[in-house]
């Protein structure tokens, strides 16, 4: 089965109204649905966004806005939850692994520091910053091929290479671990046992400084 999410997380926040940050961050008509575990929310549907708590972290599940943070410098989304969270560290992270589309992108005071994402088609089309400690021992199994790209030699499987793409879903796992302390395919307290409370929602009103009043529009990512 493959993995799909979806998913802003923000450590260590300052207490808030889940409903209020909601409208905050331009979420408009909202009208309040069932709860789901986050099995089911880490990838909802059009129109739904699921919200809550584990642990010390604040988990926002929602189409299209976690790739808005990981693809794009300063977007309206990123700079509101800077806005609201400006001392929290915040994470998106985006998997779709039955096409291989994968990314994440770590804001720390306020500045982007590590953002990075590939698929099948695309290669990998964005990697900036310093490598995160939670990616050194995937990236110590790399070797550059003769037209510069990442292959990957894995310990399960040392004849067959992989490329980025196809280990991106890897990468993503390990980068949960900064904050969920294990890797998301092995965190069961998070998956099977937390639940966010979910709204439907009529759009995302987006305010910036870059961008005037706007909905959100279907990105060339958005292929499946």
């Amino acid at each position: 089965m493959g993995w799909k999410t979806s998913t802003i997380i923000i450590n260590k926040p300052a207490l808030s109204d889940h409903q209020t940050l909601l409208a905050d961050l331009g979420f408009t008509k909202l009208k309040q649905s069932e709860a789901e575990l986050f099995e089911v929310a880490m990838y909802p549907k059009n129109g739904e966004v699921y919200i809550g708590s584990y642990q010390d972290k604040l988990i926002i599940c929602v189409e299209e806005l976690p790739m808005q943070i990981i693809e794009t410098e300063n977007s309206a989304i990123e700079e509101k939850l800077i806005q609201q969270f400006p001392d929290a560290e915040i994470c998106a992270i985006v998997l779709h692994s039955v096409v291989n589309l994968w990314g994440y992108a770590i804001i720390k005071n306020g500045q982007k520091i590590r953002a990075r994402a590939g698929s099948s088609d695309g290669g990998t089309f964005l990697d900036t910053g310093e490598p995160l400690e939670e990616e050194k021992a995937l990236l110590s199994k790399a070797r550059f091929d003769e037209n510069g790209d990442r292959v990957y030699w894995l310990d399960d499987f040392p004849d067959e290479p992989f490329q980025e793409d196809q280990v991106g879903e890897n990468f993503v796992f390990s980068v949960c671990k900064r904050y969920f302390h294990q890797e998301l395919d092995t965190a069961d307290e998070l998956l099977f046992e937390t639940r966010l409370t979910g709204y439907s929602y009529g759009r995302v009103v987006q305010k910036s400084r870059s961008n005037p009043t706007q909905g959100p529009s279907k990105p060339w990512w958005k292929f499946w």
